[in-house]
């Protein structure tokens, strides 16, 4: 976080401890490529902000 901003790469993760989504923020905004994961860990879906 800066000045209460997201900033830089930031991971989700389950309940179970395994990871659901990444992706990197710019001055708060979604930037570049986001990644969710299926419940294996594997990626399933690329989206470019």
């Amino acid at each position: 976080m800066v000045n209460g901003k997201p900033e830089g790469y930031w991971e989700w993760f389950r309940k179970d401890g395994i990871i659901k989504r990444s992706g990197n923020f710019v001055d708060g905004e979604p930037a570049g490529e986001w990644i969710t994961y299926d419940n294996k860990s594997r990626p399933y879906k690329v989206t470019i902000k």
